[in-house]
This record gives structure tokens, C-alpha cells and sequence, in this order.
């Protein structure tokens, strides 16, 4: 395992969703917060930004040539040449929600979650379901306190959750045919030193990858036992989220934030709000496409 790496200085406020596209080799990922879209490309080191003008949860590849991304007032396509947007759907229906974390499965469907923007402990927000063909929408989780995280298991029968509120990573039965999800257990009580669990990625072994935020570390943990396997700290307190990317699917790139830290906090841990770049010597899951 090799050390952590800087590879994007953005000093976003709130750096999110890091979302490998494996058909161009890019990482898409956003400052949810200023309503940016970034393309990396590693290739060159460049990246470029789409403004969205509004506040972004999440973002998904969409092909070669567009995202999806879930905004303030909805979830839209956004072509990536000449910048427009267009709305797919808007489930949510609650006005202090906004959207957070998201994730498409292996069939293109698009899970993505929310939170209350006012009060997190409200526990108002939802867990949708887009289907990629016809555009439906179905809920499948009420009462989140802020829905964050989420992965399947290698062979795509479990679903793993975070909301991170709970302090807890959640397991569903995942049917890949219907999209249900079923027979809810705890894998994984996030211990009080490890702060909030975040955002997630699963490797090819079936291990669980989350940022901590707050405790500035990526930890590698076993849903089968509930134990701790690797941990890599970072020099930025709030890591958002986490990505595999790379030809091999062997490079864990890692999102962070400045907001809510103290200036002292800002001087000690200047590269917060930064993208970052691990190279392992696991495979992650690939990021699936909306489609």
C-alpha cells in the first residue's frame, strides 16, 4: 500500500462524489456546496469545471459524453461538451431536503438519497430509486437522517447503506432484477474514534472502503465480521468519499472539504478540500453508468 498523494489542490468547500468513468478513463467528482462540476483526467493531470449554479449531491457517468447529477431542484443530465443541462425527474418532494450521496447499479438504475439542508436530525430524508428506461421512481427507504454511502457486494446479491447519522454501514438482500431490497441487518458499528462514516466503495474481495469524516481517515472494513482491516490517514479532517479509478481499478481516489473548520484547522491542514490519490494493491468495483 503506497502513501497518499495530492493530485488536485481545489480547496473545494465541500469536495464530494468521486465517480470513475472507465470508457474515457476521467473522474468526475463536484464542490457540492459552490455547485461545481470537475472532469480529471490523470492521463495529463488537467481538469476542467462545469458551473451548475446550484448546490450538487452527487454525480454519475451517463456514457461518454454526459453525467447525471442529483441538484437542488432536481436530477438532470448534463452533456459534457456544451454544458446544458436537462431534467430527468425530481423525486423529492420534501423543500428542506436536498439531495446527498448516490450510486448506479450493475443495470443502470440510479439509487440516490437525502437529507434535511436545516436540520439533519429531523430525519426526513428518503432513499430513491430511478429506473433507466422509463424514469420511475420508487422510495425505498423514510426517516434517513442523512443518507450517504452506498455499495453492493461483488456478486451484487447485498446492498450495503450508510446513513451516517446511524454510525453504522446497513446490508439489504439486493434482487439485481427488480431492484428490492429486503431483511435489513447491521454489518459494521462505526466506533466513537472513527467519527462519521461517509462515503463508500467496495473492492473485488467484498471489503467495505469509507471516508470518516472528521477523522481524516479511509478505513477498509470486513461486513462479514464487522472488524477493521486497514486504515490510511489523510492530511485533511473532513474526507468525503472515496472511488476506484485507473486502468486496473487499483487507485482509491479520495474527496474532501473545508467547510466548518477553524482557521487554526485550515493553517494545520491546507490540502483539505482536495482530491486525493491512493494507489493499492486491491481492485475495486467498477462505477456503473446511468444508461
Amino acid at each position: 500500500m503506497e502513501m497518499w498523494e495530492l493530485v488536485q489542490n481545489e480547496q473545494a468547500q465541500l469536495g464530494e462524489s468521486p465517480s470513475w468513468n472507465e470508457v474515457n478513463q476521467v473522474l468526475y467528482w463536484i464542490d457540492s456546496k459552490k455547485g461545481r462540476l470537475y472532469i480529471y483526467n490523470p492521463k495529463n493531470n488537467e481538469q476542467r469545471k462545469i458551473e451548475i449554479n446550484e448546490q450538487i449531491g452527487c454525480v454519475v457517468p451517463r456514457g461518454e459524453l454526459e453525467v447525471v447529477i442529483a441538484a437542488k431542484s432536481g436530477i438532470y443530465s448534463v452533456h459534457l461538451i456544451d454544458e446544458t443541462k436537462k431534467l430527468i425527474n425530481n423525486p423529492n418532494r420534501d423543500p428542506e431536503n436536498i439531495f446527498n450521496d448516490g450510486k448506479c447499479d450493475p443495470r443502470g438504475r440510479f439509487w440516490v438519497g437525502t437529507m434535511n439542508g436545516l436540520d439533519a436530525y429531523k430525519f426526513s430524508g428518503e432513499l430513491f430509486c430511478i429506473d433507466r428506461r422509463d424514469r420511475s421512481i420508487s422510495t425505498k427507504l423514510h426517516s434517513i437522517g442523512c443518507s450517504n454511502g452506498i455499495t453492493w457486494s461483488p456478486d451484487f446479491t447485498i446492498m450495503y447503506y450508510i446513513d451516517t447519522l446511524a454510525f453504522e454501514i446497513a446490508a439489504f438482500d439486493y434482487n439485481i432484477e427488480t431492484a428490492e431490497i429486503s431483511n435489513r441487518s447491521v454489518v459494521v458499528k462505526i466506533p466513537d474514534e472513527y467519527k462519521l462514516p461517509d462515503g463508500m466503495s467496495g473492492d473485488t474481495e467484498g471489503m467495505l472502503w469509507v471516508s470518516h469524516w472528521d477523522a481524516g481517515i479511509i478505513c477498509r472494513w470486513n461486513p462479514h465480521t464487522g472488524n477493521l482491516l486497514d486504515s490510511i490517514q489523510l492530511p485533511a479532517p473532513r474526507v468525503t468519499s472515496c472511488v476506484f479509478g485507473g486502468e486496473k481499478l487499483n487507485e482509491l481516489y479520495v474527496t474532501s472539504a473545508r467547510e466548518g473548520l477553524s482557521k487554526e484547522q485550515l493553517e494545520a491542514y491546507p490540502s483539505s478540500g482536495g482530491l486525493f490519490r491512493i494507489k493499492l494493491n486491491v481492485q475495486g468495483l467498477r462505477t456503473y453508468s446511468f444508461i
